[in-house]
């Protein structure tokens, strides 16, 4: 069977699941705008170039306002010198925890980069706790399992590397929050909120997160956004955070943005619309792959709760020629061959795929995998639902191909 003979069949099929994507996408599209109206952006913020400390930077200080706004949050740090989600994940740990401490992991094991800020966590003589992910609501298991009530507590929305773990809605972090709450009522929660973002039309501070965490070169940018990092919520949260982040003392008073903020919040205005884009074109390709005996997580018709889709292909042939079919599918470095390699922080071999023109987005259109069974590909962003689909029949075909 073609997979492009699919295609028709699968916009068709899918299209009540697409009409929903489409209504979560207006209203997060009006969400955005109505920050940008009520944050009063003008030219002369979006042109500012601040240099040197960034004392007065306008450009960040816009960051902050309309981030806030469109994220349900009371305050925000919003940096270029924010590098990745783990960065500003970090950053917020290390502000917010003291020596003898507690934090506390509600959704099994964190990802392999975040380990190792884990560890250096225990120099301090932090204490760290992961609740397997299956026992997550289960108050009476978490109760008794857990002896010094934990200072922090984190919520990781998206999978992970971890494949066959689901992603979570905003319905389950707010049942997942309230449930933690009649046991920890003084802990500090904290989402890992990265490729969550406008997945829906709300975020998990609307559903009792404390703190939400992201990388602007994820989702939230938009696919302009250059580097960056975003940490959002609860304003006395935010200004404690703010003084690791630079200094004690200077807080979130200094960084000046070097004229950054004109794509970042350009980034953001675009940001819900190539993620309904991108979600559409995972729904789609997922109905296909389905049909052509491949199997997704999630499932064409099931809820997201983020903008990852992952394809289980059994075996590393067939891994390493489907990254190699969403390379040459890409707008930038389509020539070249993603071999596997070895990357610090992971267990075994990972391959990556992605040609974009920001060096590490996955809001672009990416894919990526780790050599170890059952070989997922884990495949997110994309301009428009056609770039996705498109890249996903081709990976389909190059497997078919190559046997």
């Amino acid at each position: 069977m073609n997979p492009e003979d699919l295609l028709e069949e699968a916009e068709s099929v899918c299209s009540n699941k697409i009409r929903k994507i489409r209504e979560i996408t207006r209203k997060n599209e009006l969400k955005v705008l109505s920050a940008f109206l009520d944050a009063g952006i003008d030219e002369y913020t979006v042109s500012f170039v601040g240099t040197g400390y960034g004392y007065g930077d306008r450009g960040r200080d816009a960051l902050s306002r309309v981030f806030s706004l469109s994220l349900s949050a009371e305050s925000a740090i919003v940096l270029p010198q924010i590098i990745s989600g783990t960065h500003a994940i970090s950053s917020a740990l290390f502000a917010l925890l003291r020596p003898k401490d507690r934090i506390m992991s509600l959704t099994g094991p964190v990802y392999d980069t975040l380990e190792k800020v884990i560890d250096s966590l225990k120099e301090w003589e932090i204490g760290y706790q992961e609740i397997p992910f299956e026992r997550r609501l289960d108050t009476d298991y978490i109760d008794s399992s857990v002896e010094i009530p934990p200072k922090l507590i984190f919520i990781q929305r998206s999978c992970g590397y971890n494949w066959s773990r689901k992603s979570l809605t905003i319905d389950e972090i707010n049942e997942l929050i309230l449930n933690i709450k009649r046991i920890f009522d003084e802990s500090i929660i904290l989402v890992d909120n990265c490729y969550g973002e406008f997945v829906e039309d709300r975020e998990p501070l609307d559903a009792g997160a404390d703190i939400i965490v992201g990388s602007l070169i994820k989702g939230v940018g938009g696919n302009l956004a250059p580097t960056g990092g975003y940490i959002a919520g609860k304003k006395d949260v935010i200004d404690r955070i703010g003084s690791t982040v630079t200094a004690p003392g200077q807080g979130r008073d200094i960084g000046p943005t070097l004229g950054l903020q004109k794509d970042i919040l350009q980034g953001l205005l675009f940001a819900p619309h190539f993620i309904g884009e991108s979600l559409t074109g995972l729904t789609i390709s997922s109905y296909i792959l389905e049909h052509m005996g491949f199997k997704t997580l999630p499932e064409w018709n099931e809820d997201r709760g983020d903008a990852v889709l992952r394809v289980i292909l059994n075996n590393e042939k067939s891994l390493i020629n489907f990254l190699q079919g969403i390379q040459s599918s890409c707008p930038v470095n389509s020539m070249y061959k993603p071999e596997p390699q070895e990357i610090p922080g992971y267990p075994a071999p990972v391959i990556l795929a992605g040609g974009g023109f920001v060096q590490g987005s996955t809001g672009e259109f990416s894919a990526d995998g780790i050599l170890k069974p059952p070989y997922v590909a884990f495949i997110q962003g994309g301009y428009s639902s056609n770039l996705v689909t498109f890249g996903i029949i081709k990976s389909i075909k190059k497997i078919l191909e190559e046997g």
